[in-house]
């Protein structure tokens, strides 16, 4: 059967991959993607300038998660991957920056004298953070914040000064808000198995090997030539690619676009932003996925002389939100990935925008470079930049907050009654570019076998 045709729904990541493993399981598929705005690649997009590369959305990958490392080496890519750099990472608080212990994975301690001598924490604040090596276990299969776990295992001074600027850098969430079971199962079944998260992590620390030490590992990859050469190497695998092509409504069978016209399919697929999910579906468990939190961030890139920016041993830098800063983060990329900037160069990249104070994205490029460098003048010395690229995400990356795992169970079951309709992406089952990929592969290949299925069955 030569006629069967898929539509796939927004051209980021998720979507892209998508396009990729459907092709790859069901090649004489005829597969039209779709995207509303005038460019392909979602988040990922990648500037050129004066011998700079400048990711202005992801950076890299967490190197552990495997799926989108073959999916590089599958489209022949593998040449241009790269490790990052390690290097001493900093949390600014209490109006300085201080090296992180030593030992601590997401600010929870696993060695007991870098903890001791860390000057982010008083005294009282280790004694309160030691209690969590004889309380009960806090999580009981119900879900809750990470701002209650943590706070509950490891007291509120290290949550602020640690955890949350840690965790806020990676999802620019509030911790009250966020889930434990979507966002990090993994901590709660730690406690589950070993009561006492430092215990747990203690427990879980890979041995130390016998003979000389071991260079560390940067813990990220990414391409040198690019994240937006994955992205264009993806959306080659589609018959028809249609940019700045809203859609209206999604059914059973097709697509209408937003000027009425409806493209029928064998199988739609969703890949789009949470805000979207709604509108398209209209049923109420797509909408309960839309209306949760999503939150507003900006990124500043700014090229720099290498001699006006001062040297650190380190890749960056977060910051507690306790400080009243702008900025929520700092990458000093050049150093994390030398290929970003030309020898004599630093790129600096900041992170503005938070759930509490998304209004500043809205503000001009000009005032947002300016507030950005204030902030990093509070914390060391910086001169003039060569130039800044500023990249704006507008409620669009979505939180993960209480019992959301529940909310995309219920929305998926609905899901199942609309046949021929799909949907994977970041709103799901997680917003890291491995996630995505995996979520897409795994409803790619749920796509295949039901077309298979619908093929023989008019053969038959």
């Amino acid at each position: 059967m030569d006629g069967q045709k898929v539509i796939v729904i927004g051209a980021g990541i998720s979507g892209l991959a998508t396009v990729y493993y459907v092709k790859k399981k069901r090649p004489q598929a005829r597969v039209v993607l779709l995207e509303s705005s005038g460019r392909i690649g979602g988040k990922i997009k990648t500037v050129r300038r004066d011998g700079f590369l400048i990711e202005c959305g992801p950076e890299g990958y967490m190197a552990r998660k495997p799926t989108l490392t073959k999916l590089i080496k599958d489209l022949g890519l593998g040449d241009q991957l790269v490790r990052s750099n390690t290097g001493t990472y900093y949390i600014y608080v209490n109006h300085r920056l201080r090296r992180m212990p030593e030992g601590s994975v997401m600010g929870i301690p696993t060695k007991l004298l870098p903890m001791v001598t860390t000057g982010l924490i008083s005294p009282i604040g280790k004694l309160r953070a030691g209690l969590d090596l004889l309380i009960p276990r806090v999580y009981q299969d119900r879900d809750i914040s990470l701002a209650e776990f943590f706070g509950r295992r490891l007291g509120p001074e290290l949550v602020t000064n640690m955890i949350e600027p840690l965790l806020s850098g990676i999802y620019n969430g509030n911790l009250s808000d966020m889930s434990l079971e979507a966002t990090l199962p993994q901590f709660a079944a730690i406690e589950k198995k070993h009561r006492s998260l430092i215990l747990g992590m203690k427990h879980i620390q890979p041995p130390k090997q016998a003979g000389a030490p071991k260079k560390a590992e940067g813990r990220f990859l990414s391409l040198s030539c690019g994240l937006d050469v994955l992205t264009e190497k993806l959306a080659s695998f589609a018959d028809d690619v249609m940019l700045n092509t809203p859609v209206s409504h999604v059914e059973p069978g097709k697509a209408v676009l937003s000027d009425g016209t409806a493209i029928e399919a064998d199988a739609v697929i969703l890949a789009t932003s949470p805000k979207q999910l709604g509108p398209l579906l209209d049923f109420p468990e797509a909408w309960g996925l839309t209306n949760d939190k999503r939150t507003t961030t900006a990124t500043v890139a700014m090229g720099f002389k290498k001699a006006s920016v001062e040297s650190l041993d380190g890749t960056g830098y977060v910051v507690s939100r306790k400080e009243g800063l702008n900025i929520t983060a700092c990458s000093w990329m050049d150093r994390k990935w030398p290929y970003t900037a030309p020898e004599d160069c630093a790129l600096v990249r900041t992170y503005v925008g938070t759930a509490e104070n998304a209004a500043i994205v809205e503000e001009s490029d000009e005032a947002i470079e300016e507030k950005a460098l204030t902030d990093l003048r509070k914390v060391g010395k910086i001169g003039t930049p060569l130039f800044s690229v500023i990249t704006r995400q507008i409620d669009n990356m979505p939180q993960y907050t209480v019992n959301h795992n529940q909310r995309v169970q219920a929305f998926e079951q609905a899901l199942e009654n609309r046949k021929g309709v799909y949907a994977c992406g970041a709103m799901l089952h997680g917003v890291g570019l491995p996630d995505c990929v995996d979520n897409a592969m795994h409803v790619a290949e749920q796509v295949g076998m039901d077309l298979k299925v619908k093929e023989k069955a008019v053969i038959e």
